[in-house]
């Protein structure tokens, strides 16, 4: 008896003792993460997010109701198509006007971009800092807007602060024809209240929520995408797994999608994904299917 306990407790001291080395490593972390998603539905990273953070997203405020989602429509009923980083995600000319070009000359019309805030101005490009061998070629969200044909949207995925960024965008477009076609992304649950004061000062179209940032199981933030009153609800392939009950009436986005598997793989369980404006594998109408 005394054999087979002394076993079973060195056995998972064992088990921790590698679930930390593995957590130390980026791969590691991306392991135990799938194997969560697979096998426990997330709970593991949710017991560790409710005793590390506040993020419940049972107090996110609920939208206003008759939110405008014609974006959803525009993008594809069924697949909801939208250009990852202006359709060329994962290159050099990723988030560049060229790029957005390019993806509305293939029939996009949502276009997601990623904005920095660089001394006030809002550049085009992931992340903040010197683009090394990036390709630049003036892309902000004020020249973006400019080139954007009255018929597209661009999504915004806000990679500095949510806050001031987001206040910067709304003052530039209200009382113009821009803030119905800018699409906010919202990650966290305090967001949806200050986006239901930026939606009454400026005309602004119905919000994603996305759950890239989320850090609780994607079934609690799924649940309350429903009461909250999103019909976006975006969130990354490889937490697809522990998705069990889809959010009420919203349709559901995955990213990325940038080669044929990913493709195969989305089109089973998702209403739209995050695209490069290049990816050609067959029908687009399959994605959606079930």
């Amino acid at each position: 008896m005394r054999r087979a306990l002394a076993m079973v407790i060195a056995l998972t001291g064992f088990g921790f003792i590698a679930a930390i080395g593995l957590a130390a490593t980026a791969g590691g972390r991306q392991w135990l993460h799938r194997a969560d998603a697979a096998l426990l539905g997330e709970r593991a990273m949710d017991t560790m997010a409710r005793l590390r953070t506040d993020e419940d997203w049972s107090m996110a405020a609920a939208l206003r109701p008759d939110q405008d989602y014609a974006w959803l429509q525009a993008g594809g009923a069924p697949p909801v198509r939208i250009a990852h980083a202006l359709g060329e995600s994962g290159s050099a000319t990723a988030n560049t006007l060229a790029a957005a070009r390019r993806a509305y000359a293939a029939g996009f019309r949502v276009l997601e971009v990623d904005l920095v805030d660089e001394a006030g101005v809002l550049r085009c490009q992931h992340d903040p800092g010197p683009q090394g061998d990036l390709v630049q070629d003036g892309c902000t969200f004020e020249t973006l807007m400019a080139e954007l044909p009255p018929d597209a949207w661009v999504v915004l995925d806000i990679k500095t602060d949510f806050e001031v960024v987001g206040r910067r965008i709304v003052d530039r477009v209200t009382d113009t024809a821009y803030a119905k076609r800018v699409v906010f992304q919202l990650y966290r649950p305090g967001d949806f209240a200050l986006f239901n004061r930026w939606q009454a000062q400026a005309s602004l179209p119905g919000p994603i929520l996305t759950a890239y940032l989320a850090h609780r199981r994607i079934d609690h933030v799924a649940a309350e995408a429903g009461r909250i009153g999103v019909r976006a609800f975006t969130l990354p392939m490889d937490r697809m797994p522990a998705l069990t009950a889809r959010p009420a009436g919203a349709a559901v986005l995955v990213h990325p999608v940038h080669n044929c598997a990913a493709w195969a793989d989305a089109r089973r369980f998702a209403d739209g994904a995050y695209l490069l404006s290049s990816l050609h594998c067959g029908a687009p109408s399959s994605l959606g299917s079930r």
